[in-house]
Order: structure tokens, then sequence, then C-alpha cells
């Protein structure tokens, strides 16, 4: 199994980090065991940590109407999820549910300002990724929302 630091060196967020950044970051995140079935948190819960699946998998859904409940997308090892947590102060827009038991790195938004102060040099790296990454989602989804529209 992986160490934290080498699920960390595999994640596109941390892309660009040195040894020493590693270091750095690796001791801000704390472990955490899930037992099956059990929500790790659920829509309109306030958003305060990112989370890496170390083991295990996750699955992200939304709920429609009376308690329906859609999947969008199911998560493994070294997937990260709630990302957006560590930039802004807002409620999840998703529920994640573990799906066996899985185990999970999180990083807690309080901490991660922590880490800005000791070394804001870090911090932007990875609050560019993040912005990288909504930039590619945004992209994404309005391809696919102009298909719907217009279909």
């Amino acid at each position: 199994m992986d160490t934290l630091i080498d699920l960390l060196k595999k994640n596109l967020l941390f892309k660009g980090c040195s040894p020493d950044d590693f270091e750095l970051i690796s001791g801000l995140f704390q472990e955490r065991k899930v037992k099956p079935n059990t929500t790790i948190f659920s829509e309109k819960m306030p958003a305060e940590a990112l989370y890496i699946v170390k083991s295990g998998k996750v699955k992200i859904s939304v709920m429609e109407g009376e308690g329906d409940e859609i999947g969008l997308l199911e998560l493994g090892p070294g997937d990260f999820f709630g990302e957006i947590a560590l930039i802004q102060e807002s409620s999840r827009a998703v529920t994640a549910r573990a799906e066996g038991a899985v185990e999970v790195i999180m990083l807690t938004r309080r901490d991660f300002a922590a880490l800005c102060d000791l070394d804001p040099r870090v911090g932007v790296k990875i609050t560019l990724a993040i912005a990288r990454l909504l930039a590619m989602r945004v992209k994404a989804y309005s391809v696919r929302l102009r298909e719907i529209l217009l279909s």
C-alpha cells in the first residue's frame, strides 16, 4: 500500500511540489477509516475539507425529488473530492458515501489556511491546481449543457 507521501505525489493537486513540500503537506493530512455505507458528507452540509481516497470506493451522488439519489461517479484509491472546500466557505453540492470499507486522508480548510500562511508558495501551487481543475470542469460541463439545451 502507498505511503501518504506516495499518494500525494500521484495526485494532480500537488503536481510540481518538491520533496520538502510533500513533507510539509503530508503532516497536515488526517487519516480516517469510514465504515461501509457511511455518508462522509451530504448535500448542503458545510464544506470543510478535501478528501483523497486511500483505499476502497466512494460514491458521489445528488438527491433528486423525494429521496431519489442519482449516482454521478465512483472514486477509488488516489481520487480526490471536496477540493472546493479548501478555497471557499460554502455548502456541499453532492453527497459522498463509502461503498464498502474506505480509508481517506483529509485536509481541512483551516489546516490549508495554516499551510498558506506558513509557505505561501506551496499554497499558491495547490490553489492554482484547483483553479485549473475547476476551469476544465466548467469547459466540459458547458459543452455538455449546450448539447442538452440544443437537443
